[in-house]
């Protein structure tokens, strides 16, 4: 789950709702992340997933990162949507993950946003079988422990009158409270986040060098335009702070304005670099992108 930043929304209307749900149904093929439920609040959101491969970090930080960039495209807005990274709790019994898919689509009914079947921007009419499912979304599994729709549909009914109680383990007025009982250990790249690691691995990638390119000084060398990418897409390209980007690239604060510096004045008329920016946008984002001239694309970076 996560909220929008200064108590603001995080979706004004329908087309930023479907443009979410279109990011979040990249996560199943992109990083085996099934998705088992959701709910679209005003300011806020919360969804079931199960990573399979441990995946749930990159493909967390897709799904944020490209709806708040996204937004501040399309609006000629500046600065973070979220208030800050994700928040995660880890199910372990069936009780519980039963309960949360209620909880869920209860959200909005609780809000005075919606009647239970009104609730458009949930997963609840795909479980009692009133709407299409859509082929991201996994159904079969609950609906299973549940006892089918019908099931489903008796448990809600029993939950809103106050005629079942949630499993002792649930509190939601815990939810936005880090989660320490699941923790899951992540690579230790100096000690970084995993959206750092991750990101420098997108650059390598794109400019075909190793990690230790990227952070290795080499005295007496004038700029590496590889390591200005880097610098710039941890900074620009994923929100990174700027304290963690100096620790893992080893540099100054005055190294890395630089760096970033560069990119920015050069991004236009550097073909090279415009590539380069093009081609991490592009592994992404293809679908968003793949219709828009490279120029284009760089333009909005």
């Amino acid at each position: 789950m996560n909220r929008g930043a200064r108590h603001e929304p995080l979706f004004l209307d329908d087309d930023q709702r479907e443009l979410f749900l279109r990011l979040l149904a990249d996560l199943p093929a992109r990083f085996s992340v099934r998705v088992h439920g959701y709910a679209l609040m005003p300011n806020h959101y919360h969804l079931m997933l199960e990573s399979v491969t441990g995946e749930l970090p990159r493909a967390m930080r897709h799904l944020g990162g490209e709806y708040g960039r996204l937004l501040n495209v399309q609006h000629g807005w500046d600065g973070p949507v979220f208030r800050g990274r994700y928040r995660n709790r880890l199910v372990n019994t069936d009780d519980y993950w039963r309960h949360l898919l209620v909880y869920l689509h209860q959200n909005p009914v609780k809000a005075g946003l919606s009647s239970p079947h009104e609730a458009a921007w949930t997963s609840h009419r795909a479980y009692l079988g009133q709407a299409p499912t859509p082929p991201w979304l996994t159904t079969q599994e609950l609906l299973a422990l549940f006892g089918g729709p019908a099931g489903y549909a008796a448990k809600y009914r029993a939950v809103q009158d106050g005629g079942e109680h949630p499993p002792t383990s649930f509190d939601p007025n815990r939810l936005w409270v880090p989660d320490t009982t699941g923790s899951v250990a992540v690579p230790n790249f100096r000690d970084p986040t995993w959206e750092l690691a991750d990101a420098l691995r997108e650059v390598t990638q794109v400019v075909g060098i190793e990690v230790d390119e990227l952070i290795r000084s080499r005295p007496g060398r004038v700029g590496n335009p590889a390591k200005w990418l880097a610098a710039w897409w941890l900074s620009r390209g994923c929100g990174i702070p700027h304290g963690k980007i100096k620790a893992a690239l080893g540099v100054s604060h005055s190294t890395l304005s630089m760096r970033i510096a560069r990119v920015e004045a050069r991004r236009q008329s550097d073909d090279q670099l415009r590539k380069w920016l093009f081609a991490l946008r592009e592994a992404r984002s293809p679908g968003l992108v793949r219709e828009e001239s490279e120029a284009a694309e760089t333009e909005k970076w």
